[in-house]
């Protein structure tokens, strides 16, 4: 094994492959949009969205966890990128569940299902409110 070999195993080995939505900005450009992040290092990541950066670019990402990382776009693949971070992040914290609890949100019972407009109707299902028809 030569040394370009051992040293493309050892990056194989240090990535974490995922499938995670985070928000990608493009300062340059003032845009944003979701990405789905493929694999991750503490290094770089690998995304895909239609979002269409140059190589160079800078970026910024909103990661699970960590929040914003900045680095640069280091290669672009049709609707895939790699980013180069500015500094090391633990990857291992992207893959955990989300440390954060929204607390303005409204509480919703886990058994609920469907559109979020019939989630709101819930008077217009008492017995005691008459509805017309």
């Amino acid at each position: 094994m030569t040394t370009g070999e051992s040293e493309a195993n050892l990056r194989n080995n240090q990535r974490n492959a995922l499938f995670l939505l985070a928000l990608c900005q493009l300062p340059s450009r003032q845009t944003e949009q979701r990405v789905k992040v493929r694999n991750i290092s503490a290094t770089g990541l690998m995304a895909e969205g239609a979002l269409r950066p140059v190589t160079g670019e800078p970026v910024w990402l909103d990661l699970r966890n960590i929040g914003r990382v900045e680095g640069v776009v280091a290669w672009v693949s049709e609707s895939r990128f790699g980013v180069a971070f500015a500094k090391e992040i633990d990857p291992a914290l992207v893959r955990q569940p989300p440390t954060t609890v929204d607390n303005d949100a409204e509480p919703r019972d886990y058994y609920q299902r469907g559109p979020l407009s019939t989630l709101k109707r819930q008077d217009d299902l008492r017995p005691d409110r008459l509805r017309m028809i």
